[in-house]
């Protein structure tokens, strides 16, 4: 928050008052403001403000924030400080996901002055993205009850973007003209490497054959491959159409791909 005088006189002197909500920092803070002012030869200047919050208790980080492969362990570590003289007991209460991830308390003291370290594991198996909460309790009267919030990100070796081909509505007029005029309509699949050595798509093919795959190009070396697709006009039909694309990489473990696509005939 800001307070600060909005005109100042040739030659006179101008106050700005800058205040800071400490209720959500803790240890060292560093902040900056950015003052514009009609001066044409300084147009604008910034203000830092650093110090020291005390609180009572340091959860080091606040926030999770993990990103992971379903095949792989991971999982990250909440140092838990204490800054009375009386040493910090804490007990786990809750955990809003227990399904997603496995919790502990374990009691230590490292050269990074941690009283008490929370160990958060990733337990989803699958592509997923999902939040939750951790609630702590202490034998501090000042700070007897903490929350630890959670965002875990598990990704695929290997993904597709979109996941889901849709060609949209087409009137079945427009349908017999397009099969007279021999036009072609696309749409394109990303598949995406985000991890592996020398990525390749070996295959790409359509479980019904209602469409066709017309193009494969590496879009950015050895991260983006991208199919493009249209319909064999002659194969749709009035109503619903559905297909399936299958879609094989080098990368050894990795699961085939499939997109559904959809294109519904009106």
């Amino acid at each position: 928050m800001a307070r600060f005088d909005r005109v100042i006189p040739p030659g006179g002197e101008g106050a700005i008052t800058l205040e800071v909500d400490t209720s959500d920092e803790q240890e060292f803070i560093h902040k900056i403001a950015r003052v514009l002012i009609n001066d044409p030869e300084t147009p604008e200047f910034t203000i830092g403000i650093k110090g020291n919050v005390w609180t009572p208790i340091s959860v080091i980080p606040k926030h999770l924030r993990l990103t992971g492969f379903f095949d792989e362990t991971f999982g990250t570590i909440v140092c838990l400080k204490g800054h009375k003289p009386e040493p910090l007991e804490v007990e786990l209460v809750s955990v809003s996901i227990p399904d997603k991830v496995a919790v502990s308390l374990k009691k230590t003291e490292n050269g990074n002055g941690c009283a008490w370290q929370l160990l958060v594991d990733n337990k989803v198996s699958q592509e997923a993205t999902y939040k939750g909460d951790i609630k702590l309790s202490t034998n501090y009267p000042e700070k007897s009850e903490l929350s630890v919030r959670i965002s875990v990100n598990v990704m695929l070796s290997v993904e597709t973007r979109p996941k889901v081909l849709d060609f949209g509505r087409l009137m079945e007029e427009h349908l017999q003209q397009i099969k007279t005029s021999g036009a072609s309509v696309r749409r394109s699949v990303d598949v995406i490497f985000n991890k592996g050595t020398d990525p390749k798509i070996d295959k790409a093919d359509l479980e019904n054959s209602l469409f066709k795959v017309v193009n494969v190009s590496e879009e950015h070396p050895g991260r983006i491959y991208r199919i493009q697709v249209e319909p064999r006009w002659e194969k749709l039909k009035k109503g619903v159409n559905t297909d399936r694309l299958k879609i094989r990489t080098n990368q050894k473990g990795a699961k085939p791909l499939e997109v559904p696509i959809v294109f519904e005939i009106l």
